[in-house]
């Protein structure tokens, strides 16, 4: 059985919840949500939970060919036909927040994602609502800034359905982990982009989410999580966008990351902590993991070390060395952390996290996820500890 959560959260995440299947911004996150959750991988009991927050999310409604053109020529100044060479009918993907297209560009096949009509209009609308979040979030959660929180969370909301800025993203994330090897990054043409319209490269492969899977699985998930830190640690680039349907196996065995794009400017110092407590975590050494909070400022020292046994108990399987990740793992994981919560949730009212903590925990479990698909065996915790500076 669940571990019952304080007040205060539960009513936190039910009135997020709530607010998150009114307004189209929210159906639009857990449109994301669905597509990166594995139902194999969601503990028995908590699958009525999940059911509540993910079931019954009305499907996308394809835009026709009209409304594509119509939005390129707002965007471009002219007709499609002026710009392109060709322009696929069938669109690759229908999302709840964009419609995807393959077009070719001076003989180089490109995917054009158009922004769904209205969605700026209704996402500008719902960010208002997000102040009914300050007061349970507050109570949830008192040593944090509920409104710095709030703030930066419209920021990301607007910014994540702007795809001129997606674009530029992108270019800085690709230029970020070029270094990687086994990641490509698409290169996003930047001139070609505007709000409501994004262009870049077209990727060939399989996702992971239509069955694609890498010839060297551990290769594959060690290059995707270095690939993650290495923005964030290196350029402060929280790439918040990992799920199945973005991952391509290409023909040459190398991944394909689509949505890179849609990333967070964060702290690159609280990355480093972040990685210090991991390792701290890995070595059992409560006395670290103190430190890295105490100079992160996210919990006072005593806390921290009353935290070191249950997360290291949580973590310890996918920490210690090589680990399979699977389904299974993280069902395990969810049962491990279920029984630690009442030590942890004693000490929420503590935690004073920045929303940078919010975008790197966002990414960490995407990550998670993602990786899962693929089933491989690694040492996991290594390869986010030795990920390769540019």
């Amino acid at each position: 059985m669940p571990t019952e959560l304080p007040p205060a959260l539960k009513t936190l995440i039910d009135t997020a919840l709530r607010l998150a299947r009114q307004a189209p911004s929210g159906r639009v996150a857990l449109t994301r949500a669905a597509d990166l959750v594995d139902a194999a991988a969601v503990p028995a009991w908590l699958e009525s939970s999940v059911d509540r927050a993910l079931g019954d999310l009305p499907e996308p409604e394809p835009l026709d060919r009209k409304a594509i053109e119509k939005a390129l020529k707002e965007a471009w100044g002219k007709a499609p036909g002026k710009v392109l060479d060709d322009l696929d009918d069938e669109p690759l993907a229908v999302r709840a927040a964009a419609q995807v297209h393959r077009g070719e560009l001076d003989g180089t096949p490109v995917a054009i994602k158009v922004r769904r009509p209205g969605l700026d209009r209704a996402v500008r609308a719902d960010l208002s609502l997000l102040e009914t979040l300050a007061m349970p979030l507050g109570a949830a959660f008192p040593a944090i800034d509920a409104g710095a929180f709030l703030r930066d969370v419209r920021e990301q909301t607007s910014d994540e359905i702007d795809f001129e800025h997606e674009a530029d993203m992108q270019r800085r994330v690709a230029r970020a982990i070029r270094h990687v090897e086994g990641i490509v990054v698409p290169r996003p043409h930047t001139d070609l982009s505007a709000p409501g319209v994004m262009v870049s490269d077209l990727l060939r492969g399989t996702t992971l989410h239509e069955g694609g899977v890498p010839d060297d699985p551990a290769a594959a998930g060690t290059a995707l999580i270095q690939a993650h830190v290495s923005a964030a640690r290196d350029a402060g680039l929280a790439m918040l966008d990992a799920r199945p349907g973005h991952v391509v196996v290409l023909g040459d065995g190398r991944l394909g990351l689509l949505g890179a794009g849609v990333a967070r400017q964060v702290d690159p110092e609280r990355v480093r902590l972040a990685l210090v407590a991991l390792a701290a975590l890995r070595d059992d050494d409560p006395a670290a993991l103190a430190a890295a909070a105490e100079a992160a400022a996210m919990v006072p020292p005593d806390a921290a070390r009353v935290a070191h046994l249950p997360l290291r108990t949580i973590a310890a399987p996918l920490a210690d060395g090589p680990a399979r990740l699977d389904a299974d793992a993280l069902i395990a994981l969810a049962e491990r952390g279920d029984v630690e919560a009442p030590a942890l949730l004693r000490l929420v009212p503590e935690v004073a996290a920045t929303p940078d903590d919010l975008w790197l925990t966002r990414s960490t479990a995407q990550v998670l996820a993602v990786l899962a698909r693929m089933g491989a065996e690694a040492d996991w915790a290594a390869a986010a500890l030795d990920a390769p500076a540019p």
